[in-house]
């Protein structure tokens, strides 16, 4: 069952004091003060909670004074330990400090206690004797307004791990993007120089987004889209705010920035002449961008075709891949975690289900699935089983049309021989 991770909330302060007094009986609690909690919230404390089933079952705190921040305590109810809820607060917790200028967190253990793993796993550092974990967090107040300004995410670090399938692209891009952005020194020693752009081509759908979140996640940089539609504030203004947006972005010491539907930023000049001052701007920019150590920008398209030749050329963009509908095995993966939330009856075949799923992108699979529950849900509230059915799941996919057409595979197959350069 997943979980939210968010602030407190005034009506959540009668859940929060119950989760306390359940868990303070525990051996392995931290010995927790309810009237101690109750000042500390009244006091502007930073608290973040998380929620399952509608019910508050996880907890914990922290005291900012100036750049600095306490926490002594992280709660969780007994039933949902283990399933990574403690991990998800530290990082929730870390997230709003981050927006506060904190730059270093203390949390106050005694060994054994619980928390204790989640603080290890979140990079906290001990002490000796009275376990003392420390963590400086990794962007300064400067660069969290910087971020915070173009509407940046710092993202979970364990977002890479949830992409279901796309094993060739992973792996393209595990090898050719983060292992030299995450070892430039081994990279340096052999002559190869970092990536700084990247641009995802391929069909709608297919994920060029969310490979993009992925790779952020996989490097622990910040994350920053910027769409068209959010720098064309005013007719002629595209390619200053585009100028303004790479030089801020450029002074972060790391940042992944993401420019979806390229083409509308970057068409060719013949066909687009009114283009051409937004074009030129970016035939400047990025290879000043490219010079600059750990910033990378990933920019995606479903037209390669319709970009001005002069972008795309080497010296403006390291690799150009192709991201393509998922094969067979990124089917299989896709719909085994679309049904791993649900009551699945026994009798469903995953490998069938996605043989028939050619075409289908991420997203179709998920909206077959949810079709599939539907069909189960209105049954269940006649009094039938709540449980998806082989039936429920044929239905469902023949009810979805696949979004990447044959005709719509083999354009692509041709641009990837065309354009792929990797």
């Amino acid at each position: 069952m997943a979980f939210q991770i968010c602030d407190l909330q005034p009506t959540d302060i009668g859940a929060a004091i119950r989760l306390l007094e359940e868990v303070r009986q525990l051996p392995d609690s931290t010995p927790i003060e309810i009237d101690q909690f109750i000042t500390e919230v009244n006091d502007g404390a930073v608290v973040v909670v998380a929620l399952a089933e509608g019910a508050l079952v996880g907890l914990t705190s922290a005291r900012v004074a100036g750049d600095r921040a306490w926490t002594q305590f992280l709660a969780i109810s007994p039933e949902w330990r283990r399933r990574g809820i403690g991990s998800a607060l530290t990082t929730g917790l870390e997230n709003r400090l981050l927006h506060l200028g904190v730059r270093r967190v203390t949390a106050l253990l005694e060994p054994g206690r619980i928390g204790e793993q989640a603080l290890v796993n979140r990079g906290y550092v001990p002490t000796t004797g009275m376990v003392l974990y420390e963590k400086s967090l990794s962007f300064e107040p400067s660069e969290v307004r910087i971020i915070d300004s173009w509407g940046g995410q710092i993202l979970d670090t364990d977002l890479w791990s949830q992409l279901a399938g796309m094993e060739r692209e992973k792996l393209l891009i595990d090898q050719r993007i983060v292992a030299p952005l995450a070892d430039p020194s081994l990279a340096s020693e052999v002559g190869l120089r970092l990536p700084g752009t990247v641009l995802m081509f391929g069909p709608p759908g297919t994920g060029k987004t969310t490979f993009a979140r992925g790779l952020a996640s996989r490097l622990g940089w910040p994350f920053v889209e910027l769409l068209p539609s959010k720098l064309a504030s005013g007719e002629g203004r595209l390619a200053g705010e585009l100028r303004e947006a790479l030089a801020e972005l450029g002074h972060l010491e790391h940042v992944v920035i993401f420019i979806d539907e390229f083409d509308e930023i970057a068409p060719a000049r013949e066909s687009s002449p009114a283009s051409a001052g937004v074009v030129n701007e970016l035939l400047k920019s990025i290879p000043e961008l490219r010079r600059r150590p750990g910033k990378l920008l990933v920019c995606a398209t479903n037209f390669v075709e319709t970009i001005d030749p002069a972008v795309l050329r080497p010296g403006r963009f390291d690799l150009l891949i192709g991201i393509g509908p998922p094969d067979l095995d990124a089917l299989r993966a896709l719909w085994d975690q679309s049904l791993g939330g649900m009551n699945v009856h026994s009798e469903v075949d995953i490998e069938s289900i996605a043989e028939r799923c050619i075409g289908f992108t991420p997203g179709d699979v998920d909206l077959a699935a949810q079709r599939a529950a539907s069909l189960a849900f209105s049954r269940a509230r006649h009094g039938g089983d709540a449980v998806v059915t082989a039936a429920d799941i044929d239905d469902a996919v023949e009810r979805t049309s696949p979004s990447v057409t044959r005709e719509m595979y083999d354009t692509f197959r041709a641009e990837v021989a065309a354009f792929e350069r990797i």
